[in-house]
């Protein structure tokens, strides 16, 4: 797959993460299997971002990795496509690594919030 701008700068900062996370999602989508005929199906991304009462862009953005996915929406999306959690993180061989990779970027992003939002929070 041929990664946006976007995704190739996320890949840049080390969030091979949610790179890999979003190839799962949409290989998970493509691969829904009826319960009542075995048969395969393709979820379409606008049923998937009803589920999580999101847009189709945002999930598509997910699946291309320009977007981090938010671990409740990814709860969600394993509930709507009846896949376990250990299907979106089974890359990863010990779930240390992924608790790991969750705490790095929340850090990141919750020190980058704080340097956006300095002044309206009122500290240096």
């Amino acid at each position: 797959m041929k990664l946006s701008h976007k995704a190739k700068k996320n890949f840049e900062e080390d969030n091979e993460f949610y790179i890999k996370l979003g190839k799962r999602l949409r290989l998970a989508r493509r691969t829904k299997v009826n319960e009542f005929t075995g048969k395969e199906t393709i979820v379409p991304l606008t049923k998937v971002a009803k589920a999580l009462k999101n847009t189709y862009q945002q999930i598509g953005k997910y699946e291309k990795g320009e977007n981090r996915i938010p671990l409740i929406n990814l709860v969600k999306i394993s509930k709507f496509l009846k896949k376990p959690m250990s299907y979106f993180l089974d890359d990863y061989e010990e779930l240390d690594v992924v608790a790991e990779e969750f705490n790095i970027a929340y850090e990141k992003e919750r020190d980058n919030f704080y340097k956006e939002h300095q002044k309206t929070l009122g500290t240096k």
